[in-house]
């Protein structure tokens, strides 16, 4: 486990690396609620950021261009992103039944909000490439980083074992194995005409 100035200084590395992805509204909501800003990337999770940005640099790398859509959401911001949006929605309120028919008004916490998940949208956002993105963060589990949701919300990104997370920073250019192409997009990567 890294620790100390070494993790501090990957931390920051893996946040000036997130800052420099391009950033813009995914325009799911009703509104840009503006949650891609730099801000936004300096309050993610250290750890997160660090797993995050070099999971995405690996993407990029072998598959070319991803967006931060939305990063680290305030209550206010968790609550501008639900307006309009389609499904379930944490910070959205809704209704619980109790025991004995009661009833009560809750909103969740949404992973955002906690700084652990990102929503990025690779390429240029078509159904093949969010499945190459989650496709990628199968095929290499060393990045610490998975898409829970899958086709109810492809975009979400969230540390892969909360307990790997907060344990093991990741580090930012650490030397490894070529990372593994996803499948789907694999004829991408070559130059060959194909039939």
């Amino acid at each position: 486990m890294t620790s100390g100035p070494r993790a501090s200084a990957e931390a920051q590395q893996a946040v000036d690396f997130l800052k420099g992805l391009p950033r813009e509204w995914s325009g799911t909501s009703d509104h840009d609620c503006k949650t891609y800003e730099d801000k936004n990337i300096d309050n993610l999770s250290r750890s997160f950021a660090t797993s995050a940005g070099e999971f995405l640099k690996a993407f990029v790398a072998v598959h070319g261009a991803v967006t931060i859509t939305s990063a680290y959401r305030s209550a206010q911001e968790q609550e501008c992103v639900c307006v309009g949006e389609k499904g379930p929605c944490a910070g959205r309120p809704h209704v619980k039944k109790m025991k004995k028919g009661k009833r009560i008004v809750v909103r969740s916490i949404s992973h955002h909000q906690l700084g652990i998940a990102l929503d990025v949208r690779p390429g240029t956002g078509s159904e093949y490439e969010f499945i190459c993105l989650q496709e990628f963060a199968q095929f290499n589990p060393q990045f610490g980083v998975r898409f829970p949701f899958g086709k109810r919300d492809y975009p979400h990104m969230e540390p892969a074992v909360l307990k790997t997370f907060i344990t093991r920073p990741a580090a930012l250019g650490a030397p490894r194995a070529a990372p593994a192409p996803c499948k789907i997009l694999k004829m991408m990567l070559t130059d060959e005409p194909v039939d």
